[in-house]
């Protein structure tokens, strides 16, 4: 036996799942600032270095926007 369903009916269940969806938008949205904001921080520390403290590390001052991200992904994948 087939079953019409009114779009009425079918309409019921979506507002279910918005509150859902919402979150998931709310909670990527925060982590993604908390990220941006991490990596604007630790690249303002990296600046702030001298350039014979970043050699000691390894780092050239032209590499540390990678660094900075690099370390951010990486602690973000970590998780």
């Amino acid at each position: 036996m087939t079953m019409i369903v009114s779009p009425r009916e079918s309409r019921a269940t979506a507002p279910a799942a918005r509150p859902a969806i919402l979150t998931t938008i709310v909670v990527r949205g925060v982590a993604w600032v908390r990220q941006r904001l991490r990596l604007r921080r630790d690249t303002a520390k990296l600046l702030a270095l001298s350039d014979h403290l970043l050699a000691d590390l390894g780092v050239r001052r032209d590499q540390i926007g990678l660094v900075a991200r690099d370390a951010c992904q990486s602690e973000h994948r970590s998780r």
